[in-house]
Parts: C-alpha cells; sequence; structure tokens
C-alpha cells in the first residue's frame, strides 16, 4: 500500500482554510476515487492529473485503484488549485 500526505489551503471568501490531501494506490477496482466534498472541477481534476502524471513519463496506475482524499470532509473544496497537490501527491507514490 502507497500513501502520500501534503497539504493546500482552500478559500472560502476571505478565509483560508488548511487542507490535508492524500492519495493511496491499492489493490481494488481499477479507478480514480475523490473523497471529501469535491465539487465538479474537482471531479474532472482527476482527468487533468492523469494526463499531466502520463505526459510527464510516469505511468498512471491502470490496474489500481487511487483514492484521493481532502480532509477536513466538512469544507466543500472547489476550484482548479487543488490540481497541483494531486498531481505532487500521485508522482510521489508510483
Amino acid at each position: 500500500m502507497a500513501l502520500a500526505t501534503a497539504h493546500t489551503v482552500s478559500l472560502q471568501g476571505a478565509l483560508g482554510h488548511l487542507i490535508d490531501v492524500q492519495a493511496d494506490v491499492s489493490p481494488g477496482s481499477p479507478g480514480t476515487v475523490l473523497v471529501g466534498r469535491p465539487d465538479a472541477s474537482l471531479h474532472e481534476a482527476r482527468d487533468r492529473c492523469r494526463m499531466a502524471v502520463s505526459n510527464s513519463g510516469v505511468l498512471w496506475p491502470a490496474t489500481r485503484r487511487v483514492t484521493i482524499l481532502l480532509a477536513p470532509s466538512d469544507l466543500v473544496k472547489r476550484g482548479t488549485h487543488f490540481d497541483l497537490t494531486m498531481y505532487t501527491l500521485r508522482v510521489s507514490i508510483r
């Protein structure tokens, strides 16, 4: 089991909230799952990150399950600024 953690900030108005982003690559049904109240732009981040990882020469785990947790789960996460954190985590847990 591979697990990695990074931190980012979610903005809600003028307030910034520290967000822990964790990625886990494990056996199971192949796919990428986002957990922790992501909005529609974050669901699209799965495809953006997959393409960024593939274009950087690292293989995306097509036969494994990738779970990305955005904590705390009581805050709604919006925006595309989470992409860099998710990309960094995926490359680090090859």
